[in-house]
């Protein structure tokens, strides 16, 4: 359309829409609504953790523990703490759970 917007007919995606993009009418009592469905994509993580802490979120998506990091990398349990909170907040996140869904789809961090 001219005006930017995407078309989308009954049957699903129309136009230029997105391939990902797909619509449903779907009836609440009388009224009929269109449901658009689409990915929500995650924030692209943070290049500005430093190599320390790029290698504690390796480590992390691993499924290590918060010992077993600090014991591979020859630290205290402390230290991989301080690092895990530095990570999440720079990456605006507050749990492991969060942090290995905002790499989930992309390269692991570099080593």
């Amino acid at each position: 359309m001219a005006d930017g917007s995407v078309g989308v007919g009954r049957s699903g995606c129309s136009g230029d829409a997105p391939r990902e993009l797909r619509a449903r009418y779907i009836q609440l009592g009388a009224e009929e609504l269109l449901v658009l469905i689409f990915p929500v994509l995650a924030p692209a993580p943070s290049a500005a953790l430093t190599e320390a802490e790029r290698e504690v979120v390796r480590r992390v998506l691993e499924g290590a523990t918060t010992a077993a990091i600090a014991a591979s990398r020859r630290t205290s349990p402390r230290t991989v703490a301080n690092q895990l909170q530095s990570i999440f907040r720079k990456l605006g996140i507050t749990s492991r759970a969060e942090l290995a869904r905002s790499y989930a789809g992309t390269p692991a961090p570099k080593r």
